[in-house]
């Protein structure tokens, strides 16, 4: 099974990472339905969903995959801009003037 997860191909690389985010992001989600809670009312927890994508990224980069380790990295700097810019104009995240 893990000889499967050997290739080094961009394009195999940002389909992992996005599974692998999508999977994580799916339990979280269900957790929150277990508490009978919406994505709106925790959405800084889904920022736990990008642990399984880095650890896969170093795996990658360390049995020197390094096309796949690009693939996934892209996907989590997408991924963290994308909800930081969600956090932000839902305002949980603000900036504030000196």
């Amino acid at each position: 099974m893990i000889d499967k997860l050997r290739k080094d191909n961009f394009l195999f690389g940002f389909t992992v990472g996005l599974a692998s985010t999508v999977a994580s992001a799916i339990v979280l989600l269900t957790g929150l339905f277990l508490f009978s809670m919406t994505f709106n009312d925790n959405p800084k927890l889904f920022l736990f969903s990008f642990i399984a994508p880095i650890f896969l990224m170093r795996w990658y980069f360390k049995i020197e995959n390094i096309k796949s380790a690009r693939g996934v990295l892209i996907v989590i700097i997408l991924g963290l801009v994308s909800l930081f810019t969600y956090l932000y104009s839902i305002g949980l995240l603000t900036t504030t003037k000196l």
